[in-house]
């Protein structure tokens, strides 16, 4: 990320790239949306010419102007915007999450395990069909504590007096259908609920929102000038999901982006961006790729400035610039869900390889205990060390046998947010071990 903040320094302005840099440091999830708009940026810039939020005739400011060299020294001019979205705002209408919390609550509170409990709740579509959703059978958010409190707490309490026997509590009136089972043999406790993140119609959906979003920050484009969306996955399922998110009752993120090109002539393409995820099989780690796919508009709806040739070229300057994007190291939910938290980065505090006399742990991990970020007992916790059932802390184990640390090594991952610090500990000192003599020993045997 930061070689290619240093690349674009030599193509945006010093405002542009300072305002990004400050963008990319927020304490908060914004931040992913910058890592978007710096990776593609950079890529854009390494085909054809690349400026950034250049004024339109209509005061916008989008975040691509592009220029595609053709043959015979002319260019192909692209307007783009991108932008980044979620299932945010879904999951606030859609409180699972805050079921599952109060439910872990009230059983610590009550002094039973969380792990006896499990979340269920039932899902109905809702609205015109045209515009329908799918809507959890939840209390809405605002009256959402009063029901905890008048209606699943003294369910709670009651259990307690009872807690041998198997217990559910059901709430099925009205636009509720929610259900806490509990169980006290079970020891992970989790739940279950309607996918309320399908697209049922193509227009009320986070894409389609956030696609009709753009259309007047495009809109200011010269006529002979193709317009571009890119629409990139932070944490939407839609976009995640493809092809895979179509039924018989549901819309693929691609029949999403090919009715707003029809409705939106303004508009000539749009770019999905999202991250692949492939398992190689029980055990082993699983491997992202970046995954893309151009959506034209269709035929009857396109402009005069969409040709067979531009739509050829586009292809193929996209295809150029996006090839060498970072590889991504997790899904873009997961990224979401990590930028919320404060700090830089995703640290790998808490793992730990061990190989023979070597000792190998997180580099970031390290500088935050040694300068006061976190104790050392935060430090054990983490990696698990000294807890029951858990193996000891291997530092100790090397120093009770005398042994010194003889080697400190770094091993560098560029594809990583965090190093290794490598530790061979094979060197016996006798100045670290308590006096002995051989009638001690014989004493000690016998």
């Amino acid at each position: 990320m930061q070689a290619r903040i240093t690349g674009l320094e030599k193509i945006l302005e010093p405002a542009q790239v300072t305002s990004l840099v400050k963008r990319l440091n927020a304490k908060d999830g914004s931040r992913l949306h910058a890592m978007w708009e710096l990776v593609i940026l950079h890529g854009l810039s390494q085909v054809g010419c690349l400026r950034h939020e250049q004024v339109l005739s209509n005061g916008r400011c989008p975040d691509v102007d592009w220029k595609i060299p053709k043959k015979g020294g002319d260019f192909l001019s692209v307007v783009a915007d991108i932008t980044t979205i979620s299932d945010s705002g879904l999951e606030d209408q859609n409180p699972f999450g805050l079921l599952s919390q109060e439910a872990y609550r009230l059983a610590s509170k009550v002094g039973m395990n969380p792990g006896s409990f499990w979340c269920e709740v039932r899902g109905k579509t809702v609205g015109p069909s045209h515009k329908s959703k799918m809507r959890l059978m939840l209390p809405e958010k605002a009256f959402f504590s009063a029901f905890v409190k008048d209606e699943i707490e003294p369910w709670f309490y009651e259990l307690k007096k009872k807690s041998e026997l198997k217990s559910i509590f059901e709430c099925t009136r009205g636009s509720l259908d929610l259900r806490i089972i509990y169980n006290p043999a079970w020891l992970n406790g989790g739940g279950s609920y309607t996918s309320y993140k399908v697209a049922t119609s193509k227009i009320s959906n986070p894409l389609f929102n956030a696609l009709k979003g753009k259309v007047k920050q495009l809109s200011g484009a010269p006529d002979d000038t193709l317009r571009l969306v890119i629409a990139c996955d932070g944490g939407c399922d839609i976009l995640r999901n493809g092809a895979q998110a179509k039924s018989h009752y549901t819309y693929s993120s691609r029949e999403i982006a090919e009715d707003f090109l029809r409705q939106h002539r303004s508009v000539d393409f749009v770019l999905l961006v999202t991250i692949a995820e492939f398992r190689r099989g029980f055990g082993s780690s699983t491997d992202y790729q970046m995954k893309y796919e151009l959506i034209c508009a269709p035929s009857a709806s396109r402009s005069r400035r969409v040709t067979v040739s531009s739509i050829h070229l586009i292809e193929e300057a996209l295809r150029d610039a996006l090839r060498d994007l970072p590889q991504p190291l997790r899904q873009a939910y997961h990224s979401a869900a990590l930028l919320k938290r404060p700090g830089v980065g995703n640290d790998l505090l808490g793992g730990y390889a061990m190989r023979g006399r070597e000792v190998a742990i997180s580099s970031r991990g390290l500088m935050r205990l040694l300068s006061g970020q976190i104790s050392i007992e935060e430090f054990q916790r983490a990696h698990g060390w000294n807890e029951p059932n858990s193996p000891n802390n291997p530092f100790a184990i090397h120093a009770s046998s005398g042994l010194m640390i003889s080697k400190i090594d770094v091993i560098e991952d560029e594809d990583s947010d965090d190093d290794k610090i490598s530790f061979t500990i094979d060197k016996f000192d006798a100045a670290n071990t308590p006096f002995i003599s051989s009638s001690s020993n014989k004493q000690t045997e016998s």
